[in-house]
């Protein structure tokens, strides 16, 4: 029998070898996981880092965190305002961020960044306080105890400071203690003495602080903290030791009872100032 060449033939189709079926798998299975895959998540940060100090001068390193969703490998790095650049430096280094003092200051913000390798990115803001090199210091008080009699009593200390550089505005207040240890959170008692851009080294004359208004019958502690207007790096000889003053019930009969903060009450040597007072060597 002759096949009629006019009849059209169908086209053979031939069966797939088993490498091609498997490319063909590959391919198909590369599709649908591209068209099925999570969209790249951003970073985050996984725990606020903490305040930091620094002295001026000097650097301190810390690891911020943060954390991928997608196990991405994450770039950090450190931003610092143009203002603040001449008080505050901050570098990065993998997973280190490093922190430069330059000048004190007061708590102030640097921006710690974490990039994934498509460009999304978690921010955060870390605080950092650089503290300067001036130290204030009560070097001696006097007397250790004391008893009023006739309603007026005096104290008296010798502050400096002993620190590197200058104290900007340095502030001694009186303060008085239900016992010998005399901080800063104890209340003032009375007017401060400030002086302004305390030279390093620089040690003032004896403070004498006159009181003519007791307080309650009691035996309290008093003494004189030193405080400074930008951060200090040693806060441990800020105060001086407890002064105790004994004040008999005899002390408080017939004699006027104020407050003493914003009287004029206190005073140094012979001067009555108001809430503040003067060096001694100001006659």
């Amino acid at each position: 029998m002759t096949a009629d060449p006019s009849f059209p033939r169908e086209r053979a189709h031939p069966i797939p070898r088993p490498a091609d079926r498997f490319a063909l798998f590959v391919l198909a299975s590369t599709a649908w996981t591209t068209a099925c895959a999570e969209p790249n998540q951003a970073p985050f940060s996984c725990g606020q880092t903490p305040p930091q100090t620094v002295d001026a001068g000097d650097s301190v390193s810390f690891l911020p965190c943060f954390t991928d969703p997608d196990a991405d490998p994450l770039t950090i790095s450190a931003e610092v305002p143009h203002h603040l650049g001449p008080y505050v430096g901050a570098s990065a280094a993998g997973e280190t961020v490093t922190i430069h003092g330059r000048r004190e200051h007061d708590p102030l913000p640097i921006t710690i960044i974490a990039t994934d390798p498509e460009g999304l990115h978690a921010v955060e803001e870390v605080e950092v306080t650089v503290r300067g090199l001036h130290d204030l210091a009560v070097l001696d008080a006097w007397p250790d105890s004391q008893t009023v009699r006739n309603g007026r009593f005096e104290l008296h200390y010798v502050a400096a400071n002993v620190g590197a550089t200058h104290a900007k505005v340095a502030k001694w207040c009186p303060r008085i203690s239900s016992d010998s240890v005399i901080t800063t959170a104890d209340p003032e008692y009375g007017g401060c003495f400030a002086y302004h851009l305390m030279p390093p080294g620089d040690t003032l004359p004896p403070l004498s602080f006159g009181f003519t208004n007791p307080p309650d019958p009691g035996e309290p502690y008093f003494g004189v903290c030193g405080e400074s207007e930008t951060p200090e790096y040693n806060l441990a000889n800020n105060c001086s030791k407890g002064l105790k003053v004994i004040f008999p019930e005899s002390t408080a009969e017939g004699l006027p009872h104020s407050p003493p903060t914003g009287s004029d009450e206190v005073s140094v040597r012979r001067f009555r100032t108001g809430a503040s007072v003067r060096r001694r060597d100001d006659s």
